[in-house]
């Protein structure tokens, strides 16, 4: 059963801000992931499960949540990654 993806107003601006080689990626990425939620190359955020981000070319990462119990994704943020990128989402490392 494929999953549902919900994009946003905010995603769908910061997709088409990219440079158009990152952005036909992204888009390439975003149509694999209902079928594929978490594919190769992408990676579960420490201390954050469901939360995963796949690099894209030029320093990009393309940053989603896996909601498993409405079999869908949750496209958080598309674009340059920044030093604070994960903090700004939410999904920053505890510092303990």
């Amino acid at each position: 059963m494929p999953y549902r993806i919900k994009i946003d107003r905010q995603f769908l601006q910061q997709l088409e801000a990219l440079p158009g080689d990152v952005r036909s990626v992204a888009r390439r990425q975003v149509k694999l992931l209902a079928d594929q939620p978490r594919p190769s190359g992408s990676k579960e955020l420490d201390q954050h499960p469901g939360a995963f981000r796949v690099w894209l070319p030029r320093g990009h990462r393309l940053v989603r949540r896996v909601l498993e119990v409405e079999a869908a994704i949750d496209l958080l943020y598309v674009g340059p990654k920044s030093p604070d990128l994960y903090e700004k989402l939410g999904l920053g490392r505890n510092k303990e």
